[in-house]
């Protein structure tokens, strides 16, 4: 893979942001809104902001959980943080406010009005406003503003769940998950390491995807069978327990589980180099989405080599996780493929022993399924469990996703490219259609400005949110040598 496409380039000169809407933000911090029922990436107005829990992605300039509001009546977004350490900091930091437009199939086109800009030196923030405000950030929000994913401009993408209210799950219920990777660290290439990087992953020896049961008693929430594979289905070397208990409540992330005991913010701030806890957010359509304490700066206790997360579920920084599908309405490989879905591709990239990127990690926006693409999926051929689609072109003098040409300023993109293919193989005969062991991504010559087709393995987990489709896949790219994420969910 070469380098990413402009406007989606991390951006090293960032600094930290925040905004001007911080009186929205503290009013609906904990506000717990109700969630409907309808279908998922729906366009249709809710009648009430909804704050999203959003998990720690390499890349984040924070390093730390984030919430984002996304009030649809209004057309408008907030996204903010508590940052490290900041002794000046009361309540959470607001880093971009703006505006939004939703395309026909649900795509969000957000636009970043005002931003705060850190002052490193004396812990400040000044406001900058964006005159035009600035483009090139998305999002795709399911219905009944259960969730979802972002991708801001400059930083990678992340999974956003409406944690509104703690699991009520009186008989387990049973959940596949795949990480969400960081960089490959390249000191895993040579031998195993003295110690594992903060926010690196090994698919040799790392959790790549799993099970687990979930089943809850008031604030109490208990994993149980917890089954964890690398990307080879072998074992981790360091998996977690099998069964693990955690705490539910009311927290400025939303009605988030903290592993192994409550979650505790230090206001201002956040408490760094403790231990790692992970945090699970769960929405009302059965979206799980974990941070793993991975940011925290502490490290794991009786851990050989030392490991710097709580691997409950995911290695990495996280995980992101569906219900599996039921006996009764299992999922088809077909269904699955001939479904049309907006979503992301992100390249974690690689980092050398002393945490430098020797592979800057990418993150584009991709949409697969829509009628651009042929019936056939060249060099995959026929298959019936493949899905064919690619990331959005990009316009030479914005740097950022075109619809087509002579009309940069459309926020009704149609869809991305064609220079992507995800077979994904036969289904595993427990998981009713929802994990595939034996993907295969094929990355096509002009992909992100790829001058080859080459392909990699991957494990992808499949089920339904609000009865649409929801696809999440890790993998690893033997040619740039870094890992690969996909998440994908159904357009309207």
């Amino acid at each position: 893979m070469q380098q990413p496409e402009p406007g989606n380039n991390p951006s090293p000169s960032r600094a930290p942001k925040s905004c001007l809407l911080c009186g929205l933000v503290m009013a609906l911090w904990i506000a717990g809104c109700a969630s409907s029922t309808t279908s998922s990436t729906s366009a249709t107005p809710q009648q009430a902001p909804q704050t999203y829990f959003a998990p720690v992605v390499t890349g984040s300039d924070t390093g730390v959980p984030q919430t984002y509001i996304f009030d649809d009546t209004g057309a408008a977004f907030s996204q903010e943080t508590f940052y490290l350490n900041l002794p000046e900091q009361v309540g959470p930091q607001v880093l971009n406010t703006g505006a939004f437009t939703v395309s026909p199939r649900g795509l969000r086109s957000l636009e970043i009005s005002t931003t705060y800009i850190k002052n490193t030196t004396t812990n400040t923030f000044a406001p900058e406003n964006h005159k035009p405000p600035e483009a090139g950030s998305f999002a795709v929000e399911l219905a009944g503003q259960d969730g979802g994913l972002v991708q801001m401009v400059g930083y990678p993408v992340q999974p956003l769940v409406a944690a509104t209210q703690c699991p009520n799950f009186t008989s387990p219920q049973t959940y596949q998950f795949v990480t969400i990777p960081a960089p490959e660290d390249q000191t895993f290439l040579s031998g195993p390491p003295i110690q594992q990087q903060s926010g690196t992953w090994d698919p040799t020896t790392d959790t790549a995807y799993g099970s687990v049961d979930i089943i809850s008693s008031g604030s109490t929430v208990t994993f149980q069978n917890i089954n964890q594979h690398t990307l080879s289905s072998g074992a981790p070397a360091q998996p977690g327990a099998s069964q693990v208990t955690g705490a539910c409540g009311s927290t400025t992330l939303g009605y988030v589980t903290e592993i192994p005991a409550q979650y505790v913010v230090i206001n201002p701030g956040i408490s760094a180099n403790g231990p790692p806890q992970a945090t699970v957010g769960i929405g009302a359509s059965g979206l799980l989405v974990e941070d793993n304490g991975s940011s925290a700066g502490g490290t794991m206790a009786d851990t050989s080599p030392v490991i710097s997360y709580e691997n409950v579920l995911g290695a990495g920084t996280g995980a992101v996780g569906l219900p599996l599908p039921p006996s009764t309405n299992p999922l088809s490989p077909s269904a699955l493929a001939g479904a049309q879905y907006f979503g992301f591709i992100y390249g974690a990239g690689q980092t050398n022993a002393s945490g430098s990127n020797v592979v800057p990690w990418s993150s584009n926006l991709a949409s697969f399924g829509f009628s651009n693409v042929p019936s056939n999926c060249p060099p995959v051929g026929a298959s019936t469990s493949t899905l064919c689609g690619g990331d959005f072109p990009v316009n030479p003098l914005t740097g950022l996703p075109d619809p087509g040409p002579n009309n940069t300023n459309n926020p009704n993109y149609p869809y991305g490219k064609y220079d992507f293919a995800i077979d994904l193989g036969p289904a595993s005969t427990s998981s009713n259609g929802g994990l595939y062991t034996q993907a295969i991504v094929y990355v096509l010559a002009g992909y992100a400005g790829n001058k080859t087709t080459y392909s990699f393995h991957a494990v992808a987990i499949a089920g339904r949110l609000n009865g649409k489709y929801a696809i999440f896949l890790i993998g690893m790219d033997p040619t740039s040598t870094q890992p690969w994420a996909i998440y994908l969910l159904q357009s309207n």
